[in-house]
């Protein structure tokens, strides 16, 4: 399978009482294969503490088709969260660090260019001087 860069997700419940709602939190990036993505994700999934319940009674992990579902018992009630695999098509994050490189590329080269023409003129301005 192809090489691609791919996001590790987790969706959980997030606040508290009446305000809880489901918010999705990209884990970190994976380059490589699905198969190489699934692998990390399993890892952090094993490993991941939830927001809720604060003191889990009981933690379960289950395989789904899309990645992980790992089920919390609380006290009160229980928990999910859910991992998935997602392959990175589009970034605004990483569109803005490319037009602020090539902004900071056109400054250093103009500033470059200046530098050199300011050195042409004083080399001009020696021979001129010197003869």
């Amino acid at each position: 399978m192809s090489e691609g860069r791919w996001g590790l997700i987790v969706e959980e419940a997030d606040g508290s009482g009446e305000r809880k709602v489901c918010s999705a939190n990209v884990l970190e990036h994976v380059i490589g294969t699905r198969e190489e993505a699934f692998a990390r994700l399993e890892k952090i999934a094993r490993h991941y503490t939830p927001q809720h319940p604060m003191s889990p009674n009981s933690t379960r992990l289950y395989r789904t088709a899309e990645g992980f579902l790992q089920v919390n018992e609380g006290s009160m009630r229980s928990y999910g969260c859910r991992f998935s695999v997602a392959e990175l098509l589009y970034s605004s994050v990483e569109e803005q660090h490319a037009a602020t490189a090539a902004r900071e590329a056109e400054r250093q080269a103009k500033a470059e260019r200046k530098a050199a023409e300011k050195a042409a003129g004083r080399s001009a301005r020696r021979r001129w001087f010197g003869r």
